[in-house]
């Protein structure tokens, strides 16, 4: 088939955005990126108003979509609904996030994403794993009896190699010695999130592997001169830290502080969505038996904790530039390049030798566009 030529455009290549640049297109996958000065004269062109042309946005950390929640379908269906209704959304790859729940019910996601990656299920990475080794006094929405320290049958749950690129997270403080190693030698990244840890107790988890964070500033103690805890373990250490930027969850100052600590190479936006996106009409639902309340932009329980939120990739990207007044390149390397990088996916901040549906459109207002496509001769 005959190549195609996107042009006037910006294209964001992974880490800048390119002016004066096409793309390459030939059979529903992308080839390469040419000087428009180099394209043939002759050849087929499609000419945009505009706008910027990326890889799609890499979610770590989504706990339902479409009104599926993971904790509730540990199905590859619920999975496959989750991507479809972030998919609507820029959102081209993603770990199906699923949080403390019973062991015989985390057996199920497990299998569930297994089934995924083997039956290479389009947009799946792998999972997230949040709980239910983590600190009860920093629980959050994540129900408090099915928290637990790693037992025996945990080591042996875990000791799995079918599970594409996932994520766990824990509280360092909450796991003996060696857990954390453990499962950085199955091929899991590790975070801390939902802890009390202080500094010892991160330096440690960070000997074993510990590579992350998990929704910075969020179900941890805040940062003080003599307990300088989880936040600073993360600066000292070059920690990837998954933020949440909502507005809700970390106001704008606080985003901006994360942003000048840390930068666009440590910090991956995540939405930490409820099934409520690509939903309509859900005004509460129930979260592993906690009635959970939708009010405006959050989500709360009944005890008024935060229970995930209510945003999109594509309003993350448009809230990085807004809230923590970063340059549109920069936001696009946190919702694309650096979660991609942590993950052990770096292919996935690629433009080229994707399939052309990976890639999207934004217009100036990093709102998504439909991507003309030629029919050609």
């Amino acid at each position: 088939m005959a190549v195609v030529y996107y042009q006037q455009a910006q294209i964001f290549n992974g880490r800048v955005l390119l002016k004066g640049y096409s793309l390459a297109v030939e059979d529903g996958r992308t080839l390469a990126l040419v000087p428009d000065e180099l394209v043939d004269k002759n050849a087929q062109v499609v000419r945009l108003s505009g706008g910027i042309l990326t890889p799609g946005y890499v979610e770590l950390q989504a706990n339902g979509g479409g009104g599926v929640l993971f904790n509730e379908h540990p199905t590859l269906a619920g999975i496959e609904a989750i991507l479809a209704a972030h998919r609507q959304f820029g959102t081209v790859a993603m770990l199906p996030t699923f949080i403390t729940d019973s062991a015989e019910q985390l057996a199920l996601a497990m299998a569930a994403v297994a089934q995924g990656i083997e039956a290479q299920t389009v947009g799946l990475i792998g999972g997230h794993f949040e709980g239910p080794f983590i600190n009860v006094e920093k629980k959050g929405t994540h129900r408090a009896d099915f928290i637990r320290m790693p037992e025996a049958v945990d080591w042996q749950m875990f000791a799995r190699r079918d599970l594409g690129n996932s994520l766990v997270t824990l509280a360092p403080e909450k796991v003996p010695e060696g857990f954390v190693a453990h499962l950085v030698s199955l091929g899991f990244r590790v975070n801390a999130g939902h802890t009390l840890a202080d500094e010892r107790a991160m330096l440690a988890a960070f000997h074993e592997g510990l590579g992350g964070v998990t929704h910075l500033y969020n179900a941890m103690p805040a940062f003080a001169g003599r307990s300088s805890g989880v936040l600073a373990a993360a600066v000292r250490l070059g920690l990837n830290c998954g933020i949440i930027v909502d507005g809700v969850h970390s106001e704008a100052a606080a985003l901006q502080v994360a942003f000048k600590l840390l930068g666009k190479d440590y910090l991956s936006l995540v939405t930490d969505s409820m099934h409520t996106i690509g939903a309509k009409g859900i005004e509460s639902f129930e979260l592993t038996g906690q009635r959970v309340f939708v009010q405006g932009d959050r989500l709360v329980n009944e005890e008024g904790s935060l229970a995930g939120a209510h945003i999109t990739m594509e309003r993350s990207v448009k809230n990085a530039r807004d809230l923590m007044q970063v340059g549109v390149a920069d936001a696009l390397t946190m919702a694309i390049t650096t979660p991609a990088r942590y993950i052990g996916r770096a292919d996935l901040a690629r433009i080229t030798g994707r399939r052309l549906a990976d890639i999207l459109y934004l217009d100036e207002a990093l709102s998504l566009q439909a991507l003309p496509w030629v029919e050609l001769d």
